[in-house]
């Protein structure tokens, strides 16, 4: 952000309050201190800084920790977990990483995931490769090792074991792979990316906005709420909308 003039003041009222925080522990003969919690979205590691795509969504509750690359428009949604403390993790474009999924592996190894990718709610993915256009089902896991292919899809609630390949368009449920996927099956998981992917940017314009926007939509709301059946003419704008009068 750009600073102000009100810039100096506001220093000046931080170190006052820093001040007066220490006065009031020695006064309350306090021996430890409160421990910071704040929540971040995305936080580096000494040397482990994630590199997100300035077009990607990450949702306020969701966790991006240390080596976690992001293409452009994918979604981590609430509640996830990519953790890359221990394993790179890299995700192509457009791709979905959607409520509560880990990957968190607690190995050293590499979560490669393609472009055009859809991982459920609940999923936790190891070290392993998802290719692009393949789907995870909600509360599947994939293990170390394990590669989806190109337009492969895992079946909720499936495991994918350690070393398992699932073969490109192919329908894996349970422990084993089932079937091909239809060409109506394929394009309707096609549409189910893609529109996840647009409802991310949506999430995304309500999510960053600044404080004076959220105030600005509160006003807008308030003033619509008020109107009446005389706001739509010219003494209604002024009496209802105050930023309308210009005198």
């Amino acid at each position: 952000a750009r600073p102000t003039a009100l810039a100096p003041l506001g220093a000046l009222l931080r170190g006052l309050g820093s001040t007066l925080e220490g006065i009031g522990a020695g006064i309350a003969d306090t021996t430890s201190r409160e421990k910071l919690s704040r929540h971040r979205e995305v936080m580096g590691l000494p040397s482990m800084a994630p590199a997100i795509s300035d077009t990607c969504f990450v949702a306020p509750s969701a966790n991006i920790i240390g080596n976690v690359k992001m293409g452009s428009r994918s979604n981590v949604w609430y509640g996830a977990i990519l953790k890359g403390d221990v394993s790179a993790i890299s995700i192509g474009a457009n791709s979905s990483i959607k409520d509560r999924a880990i990957i968190a592996p607690s190995a050293a190894g590499t979560v490669s995931i393609g472009s055009n990718v859809l991982v459920g709610q609940g999923a936790i993915i190891g070290n392993a490769t998802l290719k692009d256009g393949s789907v995870v089902g909600m509360g599947s896991s994939v293990g170390d090792g394990a590669i989806v292919e190109e337009g492969a899809y895992v079946a909720p609630g499936s495991v994918v074991g350690a070393g398992t390949t699932v073969p490109a368009g192919k329908v894996f449920s349970g422990f084993a792979v089932l079937r091909d996927l239809t060409s109506e099956e394929m394009s309707r998981l096609a549409a189910a990316s893609e529109a996840l992917t647009q409802l991310g940017a949506k999430h995304a314009e309500e999510a960053y906005k600044t404080f004076l926007e959220i105030e600005q939509d509160k006003s807008d709301a308030k003033w619509k709420f008020e109107r009446t059946l005389d706001s739509d003419g010219a003494l209604g704008l002024l009496e209802k909308n105050p930023r309308a009068q210009v005198w």
